[in-house]
């Protein structure tokens, strides 16, 4: 019963002002380096099993809505990769927005996005690709709750009903309407507890005692200057710091501002491509999840040739791509097709059943490694 999903926020916000709403999502942000510096810095010996946001007791929340794109009616220079790649074939795009965004109304003019109220300023959203999107839900556990004898999700998803405007430089680009009713089946078909009703007001003490987590790792990447990269890694997501936070890409952990959220910090991850080894196969392999580990290997480190990437491999190396950068983004790209193809036709059991990243596809081995 997804019908009685909640596009409003619970009364009696803790946030009495957008600087409330800015300083909590800074806050999230802020942690989430803290973690990193802990781990590249200090090399401290120490697990942090529960770091838990600051916010009372309101629930926290996704801000999200999905569209599905034709790249064949944009004319932009910009897109004309998207054009090559998605122009008349399925796309479905997921957008995150955060807080601030998800509360105002805005509109697009020269060239960005503007509040229509005069006072008003927000953070930015995170636009991802369906399986972008898949990838990064296995590190969110949205957890549960006991309501009317029945188990609902904790964390409140709020499908907004935005416009999204694809070519925001021309005064005439290329918009798509929002599709709540796509968003809410990608929602339970990556979360269960989502094909359950939904209860968005509760007495905070049905509640008080349920959390939402967030898995994160850290990774150090040593580039060929000695330069390093450092990223922070939400489920199959790797998000890299500081640019993750100037770009907003993280902006959306602001609805997770909430005492009733933990982050459960993983550690540093490692990998080892020459050996097609990381921390999760180790992990699976000596834990016996051997299916798991043969999966994740394949997806990380891929071996088998598929005839059916050959075009869009071409395309990216018309494109300019380097060839191994053109095969890996060629992979992403066949994905991506697959999963929209599949979730516009309905075909639920062939995406969990053969279209899953591993960490949902193997669901028991995820859950013995976090």
């Amino acid at each position: 019963m997804l019908d009685q999903f909640s596009d409003e926020q619970e009364n009696n916000s803790i946030f009495e002002s957008f600087s409330d709403i800015a300083l909590c999502t800074l806050a999230v942000a802020l942690l989430l380096v803290t973690l990193l510096a802990i781990n590249i810095t200090q090399n401290l010996n120490i697990q942090i099993n529960r770091s838990k946001f600051s916010g009372g007791v309101m629930r926290p929340s996704l801000h999200l809505e999905c569209t599905v794109p034709d790249f064949g009616k944009t004319t932009s220079p910009e897109l004309a990769l998207e054009r090559a790649l998605y122009a008349g074939r399925p796309y479905v795009a997921v957008h995150l927005f955060s807080p601030s965004l998800a509360m105002i109304a805005t509109d697009v003019r020269e060239g960005g996005t503007v509040a229509l109220g005069a006072d008003q300023t927000f953070a930015q959203q995170h636009d991802l690709p369906l399986y972008q999107f898949m990838q990064l839900a296995s590190g969110i556990d949205p957890g549960s709750f006991n309501a009317d004898d029945r188990e609902t999700a904790l964390l409140l998803p709020s499908i907004l009903n935005k416009q999204m405007v694809y070519e925001p430089n021309s005064a005439r680009g290329y918009r798509v309407n929002a599709n709540r009713a796509l968003t809410k089946d990608v929602l339970a078909l990556l979360w269960p507890i989502y094909e359950q009703p939904i209860f968005a007001r509760r007495r905070p003490e049905e509640y008080a005692k349920s959390r939402t987590r967030l898995y994160v790792e850290t990774q150090t990447v040593e580039q060929e200057n000695g330069n390093e990269d450092h990223y922070i890694v939400i489920g199959h997501s790797a998000y890299k710091v500081p640019d993750a936070l100037d770009d907003g890409s993280l902006a959306w952990l602001g609805g997770f501002s909430s005492g009733l959220t933990e982050i459960i910090f993983l550690g540093e991850t490692w990998s080892t491509p020459d050996l097609r080894l990381n921390k999760r196969i180790e992990f699976f392999e000596a834990e016996g999840f051997l299916s798991a580990a043969d999966a994740y290997r394949e997806y990380a480190f891929p071996s088998l040739q598929n005839r059916a990437l050959t075009p869009i491999y071409t395309k990216l190396i018309e494109a300019g791509y380097p060839r191994g950068r053109a095969d890996e983004r060629a992979r992403s790209v066949f994905a991506q097709l697959q999963v929209s193809e599949a979730m516009l036709e309905g075909d639920y059991d062939l995406i969990s059943g053969k279209l899953f990243p591993p960490l949902l596809a193997y669901p028991r081995a995820w859950q013995a490694y976090i």
